[in-house]
């Protein structure tokens, strides 16, 4: 009886709280719509989803390709992985001072193409482990880039933690159905090596869109 009394009490002195949020989830609904008339939504989508479904090939299949296929330690490659990650975040919070971090972005999405393209081409197990330390270590780097890019490209935009939750939660949809045509290619050409290439696709897609947020700015 207490309980019920007081949700009956809370509710009563609340109407107005709820009326407020009501109203505030039918602005909520058309400001996400309205981000898809919006080019900044876009460039901020496509910038998520190339880097996201570019790695995501490299971060479940390592230990397969590493491990299982080529006969490496499994504690040493995992050591190694998170080694490169950790000093490409390292040696992305020194060189951020210093260039753009456009300009960054840009080159390490052309070394990352370049990285995957050759993994996808070589056969030598250590060169293909220098190539898989290399990607990591561009990846440890590009995580802080994309945040850094995705906020110049929606910098003067309102409703900014709107737009980059509606991003991030669309990204994770494209990402899951990345993994099933993902899935669809390795079956079909019967060849992981393959998804080296597609990954370099991927990146392909924020090699296109830095230039358009730069034209943007200027």
């Amino acid at each position: 009886m207490v309980c019920y009394g007081w949700i009956s009490y809370l509710s009563f002195s609340d109407n107005k709280a709820i009326d407020q949020v009501q109203k505030q989830r039918g602005y909520n609904l058309r400001s996400i719509i309205s981000f898809f008339w919006k080019k900044n939504f876009w460039i901020l989508l496509l910038l998520n989803v190339g880097y996201d479904c570019g790695t995501q090939f490299i971060l479940i299949y390592w230990s397969i390709i590493y491990v299982e296929k080529l006969g490496f330690n499994l504690s040493l490659i995992y050591t190694l992985f998170m080694c490169a990650l950790i000093l490409g975040s390292v040696i992305y919070s020194r060189v951020s001072t210093l260039l753009n971090v456009k300009n960054i972005t840009l080159i390490n999405t052309v070394c990352m193409i370049f990285m995957f393209v050759l993994s996808g081409i070589v056969d030598n197990k250590f060169l293909l482990l220098v190539l898989f330390l290399a990607i990591e270590l561009l990846m440890g780097m590009m995580s802080g880039q994309i945040s850094a890019t995705s906020n110049e490209a929606i910098y003067g935009e309102r409703n900014k933690s709107t737009m980059l939750s509606t991003v991030s939660f669309i990204t994770e949809i494209l990402v899951s159905l990345s993994l099933f045509i993902s899935n669809s290619i390795m079956n079909l050409f019967g060849n992981l090596k393959v998804m080296f290439f597609v990954s370099a696709i991927y990146f392909a897609v924020i090699l296109l869109i830095i230039p358009l947020i730069k034209k943007k700015e200027q």
